[in-house]
């Protein structure tokens, strides 16, 4: 807490001050309405008499008066002392005399250094500093109250309620919110937690609706089911439910907080849901999803389906029911049954494969297609020629993901900024070079070298490894000597999992094992199924992937499957939970949507707690999906560790540079005999 300085002649000075504003206050025609009689003819038993019904009356020009005038009489009953302080700073705060406000204060500390631990002490100075502007004396003044343990928890809790609505009412909601959440975690019982949530709620309740929406901006996905962030986010519900068509949205969120928010008291919520439902219904959801159950894929449908059966069945114990058609894409004719659906069934998931999704507007008028009519959320990386977030969404990562954890990680993490590409002359390849140039160029990497190769023909592999490598056209003729280092340092390979087995070790042949090799997507997902004979050459091989078992969220959906009795946890099982649980919490759209209405749901749709690795929309509906990234090993693959990795690479080229050395003596020796 901030010192006081003792103040030796502070009684006089006091009631100077008191004298001064009282003449101010006649001057401006303020004069209240009670009269005020001189101090000095009064006894001191009268005097205090005279501050008390000041006091009661409301009379503050008077009892601030008084009350300056009882602290220079020396017969003055010392066990008062408190009492006069107390009601001096109150009088001349509400005066408007923040001066005198502060010097009472600070006397009545200087007295008694229990002052502070009174909640009326703390909360009249923290108004008279605020009134004063003194930003950086309230700002250390928190710190200490959130490390003075030793003070009454009332005092610190009401402290902390007033911290609140300071930084709320100067715009600051982030800090507002971390605020509360700081003194909450503080909190010694769930009493006393209880006590801070009804006050908390009592002033959301008194706030107006663009208040409350500030406020509700600014609550992190990752805090939302925490005090104070879930009472924001009810309250948001509450001033939405009477919009009748976001009221099937608006109450999934709200069920949502009211079940999981992690607060002592969830009771005022479950009422206050009782009665929105009593007046405006139980919404039901209509779901539809596209996917292939029987064909080459059909493996994948059902574990994307066996997914989503969960999540139904979790959110049906949560009150929240949804209904759920499933539609094959391998039945001629799948399209027209999915437009032929009723149109309560306003969200789609899937399809799976391009070629269904262009299925849905290949050759149909405008008006007439089903992503005219319904909001349909692709489980693919790309959605070709529609336009994301107008047209249709998609639930999956994209190319640029990947690229860009990859880009990022060697760029960044690992400060290489020479990256070279070698890519496979096909679509994939040249799409895949041409995305992480775009990705490496905003983070300061430089395309040192990009070389293509065919994707049939194995026997040019090596060749255009060794162009890439800037490989002497002697090579074979000197395998003693030494080849140049790469002017790079990380490579990319934009190819398949089978594929890289044999590029990788090409690399290794032309003295490349000091190289950081980028692998996409493609490889993650094939390593889930994969043994790999001689780790040496994938030590410092890196790819990406949306799906890790042993995150939070992984473990949790096993056990849930666990508990149910359905298998292993994979990503495809991951997909389908999570979109049934975010489709879930997007709601029926109401007739006339448009793509803005979709894109404003997404924002609160998104905050649930993803299995896979989470993803998120932009304002204009463009999803992104962060992205794990691993390294291949004996029994399948293993999350990077990128300081780990780090020194794998500083040993890899301490080793190259140890051969050259090695290399170079020999040389000399041979020029001295």
């Amino acid at each position: 807490m901030c010192t006081m300085k003792r103040h030796t002649a502070m009684p006089s000075i006091l009631r100077t001050i008191a004298l001064l504003a009282l003449v101010a206050f006649f001057a401006l025609g303020c004069a209240p309405r009670q009269s005020i009689k001189s101090a000095d003819l009064l006894a001191t038993p009268n005097l205090v008499v005279e501050a008390e019904t000041a006091w009661k009356a409301r009379n503050y020009p008077a009892a601030e008066l008084y009350y300056a005038a009882l602290l220079e009489r020396p017969d003055l009953d010392k066990a008062m002392l408190p009492t006069v302080y107390d009601r001096l700073a109150d009088s001349a705060f509400r005066n408007g005399h923040y001066h005198q406000a502060r010097v009472a204060l600070e006397s009545w500390a200087n007295m008694d250094a229990k002052a502070v631990e009174l909640s009326s002490w703390e909360l009249t100075y923290l108004d008279t500093m605020a009134a004063l502007n003194r930003g950086e004396r309230l700002q250390n003044h928190l710190k200490w109250l959130l490390s003075a343990r030793a003070l009454p928890w009332a005092t610190r809790s009401d402290a902390g309620l007033w911290y609140g609505e300071y930084s709320r009412s100067r715009g600051e909601f982030e800090r507002s919110l971390e605020t509360l959440a700081a003194f909450y975690a503080q909190a010694p019982t769930n009493a006393d937690r209880v006590v801070m949530e009804t006050a908390y709620r009592a002033t959301l309740k008194a706030l107006d609706d663009k208040r409350v929406m500030e406020l509700s901006q600014a609550i992190p996905a990752e805090n939302q089911w925490l005090f104070p962030y879930v009472l924001v986010g009810f309250e948001q519900g509450v001033r939405k439910a009477t919009d009748k068509e976001s009221w099937s949205t608006v109450w999934r969120a709200m069920r949502n907080l009211a079940a999981r928010g992690q607060i002592v008291d969830r009771a005022p919520m479950d009422r206050v849901l009782a009665t929105l439902e009593a007046r405006y219904g139980l919404p039901r959801v209509g779901l539809a999803l596209a996917l292939p159950l029987t064909g080459p894929y059909g493996k994948v449908g059902v574990k994307i389906l066996r997914g989503a059966g969960l999540a139904q069945w979790r959110l049906a114990q949560e009150a929240v029911d949804v209904d759920l058609r499933v539609i094959n894409t391998e039945v001629p004719g799948w399209e027209k049954r999915l437009a032929e659906l009723p149109a309560q069934y306003s969200v789609v998931g899937g399809p799976l494969r391009v070629q269904a999704f262009k299925q849905l507007y290949e050759g149909i008028a405008p008006g007439q297609r089903v992503l005219d009519n319904r909001a349909v959320f692709t489980f693919l990386s790309s959605l070709g020629d529609m336009e994301e977030g107008r047209e249709a969404w998609r639930f999956f990562s994209s190319h640029n993901d990947e690229v860009r954890s990859l880009t990022s990680l060697a760029v960044n993490d690992l400060g290489i900024r020479d990256l070279a590409v070698f890519y496979p002359e096909e679509g994939f390849g040249r799409s895949m070079a041409e995305t992480f140039y775009r990705e490496a160029a905003p983070l300061g990497g430089r395309i040192r070298g990009m070389q293509s190769y065919p994707p049939r023909d194995l026997k040019q592999w090596s060749k255009r490894v060794g162009a890439l490598l800037k490989v002497p056209a002697n090579f074979s003729e000197n395998k003693d000597v030494p080849l140049p280092m790469p002017d790079f340092g990380a490579v990319f390979l934009p190819d398949g999992w089978n594929q890289a087995q044999t590029l990788l070790p090409n690399f290794f042949f032309y003295e490349g094992d000091q190289l950081l090799f980028l692998g996409p997507s493609l490889w993650s997902r094939a390593l889930d199924n994969a043994q790999i004979a001689d780790e040496h050459y994938y030590r410092l091989a890196v790819c990406p992937g949306p799906w890790w078992e042993g995150s939070e969220g992984g473990r949790a959906l096993q056990g849930a499957l666990t508990e149910e009795g359905l298998g292993n946890a994979d990503f495809w099982v991951a997909l389908g939970y999570d979109f049934l649980r975010f489709a879930g919490r997007l709601g029926a759209l109401p007739a006339g949507w448009d793509a803005d209405d979709v894109n404003a749901r997404i924002a609160s749709a998104s905050r649930i707690d993803f299995s896979m690795a989470p993803i998120s929309w932009d304002s204009q509906g463009v999803a992104s999906q962060e992205q794990y990234l691993f390294s291949p090993v004996r029994n399948g693959k293993r999350l990077i560790n990128a300081a780990s990795l780090a020194d794998s690479i500083a040993k890899a080229k301490a080793r190259r540079d140890k051969r050259l050395g090695a290399y170079e003596k020999r040389q000399e020796e041979g020029k001295t005999r």
